[in-house]
């Protein structure tokens, strides 16, 4: 079962998902032991490429001739055109800034890739592994590896088989590492080439003359004639070029300041403002920049929290005292818009989180406090607790400067102290970082180790999965699931409850609610003794009755789409019969089937024979009579149906002798019948 995102990343395999849902055995996954996947859930999922990027790739490209003077995205093109049929991967390699995504683009736009079937794959991988990587029928892909400082073998290795497929669909592989991350030996016949940077000039005026032909000299004369050095990424100049076309008629003085992060007016200001008078107006451009389009009293009671943080003591007359908005707004370069609402970015775009960069790296000192004011302010009660997405993402991007791992750090502490108000934010600033480009991959191995480690507390691991059951875990679903495992599997039991309800969150989303069944039911029936008891617990988390969430998938008759409820039915069949099999789970899995049976809420059509393909080769188990025979506490409706269930057991079977640890296959109506 896949959402739309995934349908043009392997649509040939979303047709074995959906119409015709199957389990296929994949071996040699990263742990070493075999692993059954669902049809296009083995797939890195892929994302289409904005229009505005790829018009100024085919308008705005600016192409470096190597030290030969050849130019390396030609000689690409070349060597991957279908009429060549020699390549169908290709590896680009340069140092962060070189240009490599727009050149992979540019390369797959000229072996003639419509551009709607180009997609940017999403590493949902704990370790690169090619079989991973969709082959789509005329599609491109880019695999941007840069996050991996070595590649294994087996990746290598696997290359081959990969281009033999994506020469079959007509499809191409573009990868992006850096050039000591690349390192094949002899284990690859995929090419490389090495990029060069393009002047930083060169970018800015290509794309001006796309963007705004006439606004092409702005470059060259003051003040921006001095903004590009030979050093400046390419993503830099582009974005030179794209304040430039923005910007009015008269706004080459904003364009400097908003490149530069207003560092020149920051600067001027705060040494214009140093005066203790003046400590008030400093706080108050710190609290509109941290509560950037918030409403005027919510940044000014923030305002003086702040004040009185740093030692400040308020004049006495409350509200009454001190200047009138419009004037103290004035001071700090703040507009009042939409109904009262404080903006520095209104008339100063990206000031706002220029200001709070500044002050973290001009006043370390006070990084602390920062922190700890947003919390207070954004704690349950607090005066700006309904703009708590708005605190993180500035927050989090604090932790992309020197001396950010204070973020983490204070975050996790927050987590650790048990506070309600400290915890809210906290887990709030570390999803934010676990999907951040910089700062992601460095913040999910934290949520690995933390997973992992002996030592981590209850509330740091509840923290966890609370983080993997959300934005985590539908952003990257294979690898928050790695995660919960890990907390499954804990010998301390920390955590269990957490985790459950983050799995029944997770399954209970549609484009997910199979696949991540799937994973959990594998756990079940994992060799690994630690293992295959956390998938039973975790399994039968998923049956509880009681649960808001108690199935991945509808159940209900009038569901549309038969096969995937009957791959559905086949994966709770098997995590059943796993957790009978359990002696730790068995008598949990018999109550909870029990249950099942007495619930108004499931239908006979599903329950019964669900249930019968459960129990067909546990029958000889203890509890099964229990079940079968019920309690004074059986509903009427789960007696009706356990005589309707001995009845079925005992006619198929007289029917189909029985074989051990045979498993049903569904019938053509989605119901299930002994293999």
């Amino acid at each position: 079962m896949m959402g739309p995102e995934d349908v043009v990343t392997a649509p040939v395999q979303q047709a074995d998902a959906t119409g015709h849902a199957r389990v296929t055995q994949v071996g040699r996954d990263y742990e070493e032991h075999h692993h059954r996947y669902v049809r296009g859930w083995e797939y890195l999922r892929g994302v289409g490429v904005d229009d505005h990027e790829m018009d100024l790739v085919e308008h705005a490209f600016v192409d470096t001739p190597d030290a030969h003077g050849a130019s390396p995205v030609t000689r690409a093109v070349s060597m991957l055109h279908r009429l060549h049929g020699q390549r169908h991967a290709l590896a680009l390699l340069g140092e962060t800034g070189a240009g490599r995504r727009t050149a992979a683009l540019r390369v797959l736009h000229g072996v003639g890739v419509p551009r709607e079937r180009i997609r940017w794959l999403v590493l949902d991988w704990e370790r690169p592994r090619t079989e991973q990587i969709p082959h789509t029928k005329g599609h491109g892909f880019v695999l941007d590896l840069t996050g991996h400082p070595s590649l294994p073998e087996d990746f290598y290795a696997g290359l081959a088989d990969y281009q033999r497929e994506a020469k079959a669909a007509e499809a191409f592989l573009i990868i992006l590492a850096a050039p000591g991350a690349w390192a094949p030996g002899t284990l690859t016949t995929v090419p490389s080439m090495r990029l060069a940077r393009p002047p930083a000039i060169d970018i800015a005026e290509a794309h001006l003359r796309h963007l705004a032909a006439d606004r092409v000299g702005w470059l060259t004369s003051g003040p921006l004639d001095a903004l590009l050095a030979e050093a400046t990424q390419t993503s830099d100049a582009a974005r030179l070029a794209q304040l430039v076309a923005q910007a009015d008629d008269d706004g080459r003085d904003a364009v400097k300041q908003q490149f530069t992060d207003w560092q020149e007016h920051l600067r001027d200001w705060f040494n214009q403002h140093s005066s203790p008078e003046d400590l008030r107006e400093r706080a108050l451009l710190m609290a509109a920049a941290l509560l950037e389009g918030v409403p005027a009293d919510v940044v000014l009671e923030a305002t003086d929290l702040l004040f009185t943080e740093v030692g400040g003591r308020l004049p006495p007359g409350g509200a009454l005292a001190g200047r009138d908005l419009d004037v103290r707004l004035e001071a700090i370069n703040a507009s009042p818009v939409s109904d009262e609402n404080v903006s520095l970015d209104a008339e100063r775009h990206g000031l706002a989180e220029a200001v709070l960069k500044y002050v973290w790296q001009q006043r370390p000192q006070l990084r602390r406090v920062l922190l700890e004011w947003a919390s207070h302010i954004s704690a349950p009660g607090g005066i700006a607790v309904r703009h708590l997405r708005r605190i993180a993402d500035s927050l989090a991007q604090l932790s992309l400067l020197p001396g950010g791992a204070t973020v983490l750090s204070v975050a996790s502490s927050w987590i650790e102290t048990g506070r309600t108000a400290h915890q809210k934010l906290a887990i709030e600033i570390l999803e934010t970082m676990a999907l951040h480009p910089r700062t992601g991959a460095d913040v999910r191995k934290q949520f690995y180790d933390w997973a992992h480690q002996k030592n981590t507390s209850e509330a740091l691991a509840k923290a966890v999965a609370e983080i993997c059951s959300g934005r985590l875990g539908q952003t990257y679903p294979r690898i928050a699931l790695t995660r919960l495992r890990l907390l499954a599997s804990r010998p301390d039991g920390r955590a269990r409850e957490a985790v459950a309800n983050a799995v029944r969150t997770l399954a209970g989303t549609p484009e997910h609610g199979v696949l991540v069944l799937s994973e959990i039911v594998d756990w079940s029936e994992s060799a690994d003794d630690t293992v295959r008891k956390a998938g039973a617990n975790t399994f039968l988390a998923l049956t509880d009755v009681t649960s808001d969430n108690l199935l991945p998938l509808p159940v209900a008759a009038e569901a549309v789409d038969d096969s995937t409820e009957a791959l559905a039915g086949q994966l709770f069949v098997r995590g059943w019969q796993a957790a009978l099999r359990e002696p730790a789970t068995a008598e949990t899995a018999h109550n909870r089937l029990a249950a099942w049976l007495d619930s108004p809420h499931l239908p006979d059509a599903q329950i019964l024979p669900l249930a019968a393909a459960v129990l067909c080769r546990h029958l000889d188990q203890e509890g099964a009579a229990k079940l079968l025979v019920g309690s004074a506490h059986s509903s009427e409706l789960g007696r009706a149906r356990r005589r309707s269930l001995l009845d079925r057991l005992i006619s198929e079977q007289e029917a189909f002798p029985a074989e051990p640890h045979a498993v049903p296959e569904p019938s053509g109506d989605g119901a299930f019948t002994p293999a």
